[in-house]
């Protein structure tokens, strides 16, 4: 993962570089995401799943996916209390903490980092519980800080459940559990490209994002949410793995999507609905960066 973590931070760098160069905008994002997410992602999560190992203990992955993220927003409301921040500031700082990226940059950073982890355990923390998460939680937090009355986005919910990860997701298990376990090669290996191509992507869009103008205003909130999202949510995933009886890669696996940066969709939902888009943006960006250092010394601690 170190290697992998370097490869991912030097992308990052490139993408920052090609929005300083011209080469490319923060307008350019939104073509990235759309090729990440109904192009390369399927196929990425459609391999994970055809070729995974499935066990039992794969249920109990969400539930800690869920046990994590309401502890971590239980703790940030505490502690926006506590400091008396005003809503648009508090609820940034919640969704900032409590929410990680575990599909565009937890999928595809364990995919390309070899022994140690269940990549299927990574899709099903995912899919089951963050991509939920993002449309309940997320956007009930972003509601009631924002300034309207706190809601469930429930067409948005049932969008992003129709996706074509989820449906991936979905394919894959059923043609695991059909007996297959082995594509032809015509098949099997534009898909291993496919899938190649998210780590990549994914990085490059985040460097679009890299802005470290304007930080100094929001760096108590940035630093609390880093310490959180880096270092103590992986305390927890390790708690909360332990408690549910999880071993091994799926232990591994649960503790590294605890501890991964802020999710992207936090900005997109919590400005959208009137949070502070400085605190969010900041958080990302920082989080991101920050994230291809802690990693590698989480996993070194694990195996």
């Amino acid at each position: 993962m170190t290697e992998t973590a370097f490869a991912a931070l030097v992308m990052i760098l490139a993408g920052a570089v090609a929005r300083r160069t011209g080469l490319l905008s923060r307008d350019d994002g939104h073509v990235l995401v759309n090729i990440v997410i109904y192009i390369a992602m399927p196929a990425l999560i459609f391999l994970i799943l055809l070729r995974a190992e499935l066990e039992s203990s794969l249920i109990l992955v969400p539930i800690a996916g869920y046990l994590i993220h309401f502890s971590l927003l239980a703790l940030a409301y505490v502690s926006t209390r506590v400091r008396g921040m005003e809503r648009p500031r508090a609820g940034a700082v919640m969704v900032a903490s409590a929410v990680g990226n575990t599909g565009f940059f937890g999928i595809p950073l364990i995919a390309a980092s070899g022994a140690g982890f269940s990549l299927a355990a990574a899709v099903m923390y995912d899919a089951l519980a963050t991509g939920v998460i993002t449309w309940t939680s997320t956007v009930m937090v972003s509601t009631a800080f924002g300034g309207d009355a706190p809601h469930i986005d429930v067409k948005a919910l049932g969008r992003a459940l129709l996706l074509p990860p989820n449906l991936a997701l979905a394919a894959g298990l059923a043609v695991n559990m059909a007996g297959v376990d082995d594509l032809p090669a015509l098949i099997e290996r534009p898909l291993e490209l496919l899938g190649a191509a998210v780590l990549p992507l994914v990085m490059i869009y985040a460097g679009l994002l890299v802005e470290l103008r304007g930080l100094g205003r929001v760096l108590g909130e940035i630093g609390y949410v880093t310490v959180v999202r880096l270092g103590l949510a992986a305390l927890l995933g390790l708690g909360v793995a332990m408690a549910l009886g999880l071993e091994g890669d799926t232990l591994n696996t649960v503790v590294v999507m605890a501890a991964m940066p802020t999710a992207m969709m936090s900005l997109v939902l919590g400005a959208n609905y009137g949070l502070r888009s400085d605190i969010l943006a900041g958080a990302v960006v920082v989080t991101t960066v920050l994230a291809t250092l802690t990693l590698p010394a989480i996993r070194a601690l694990l195996l």
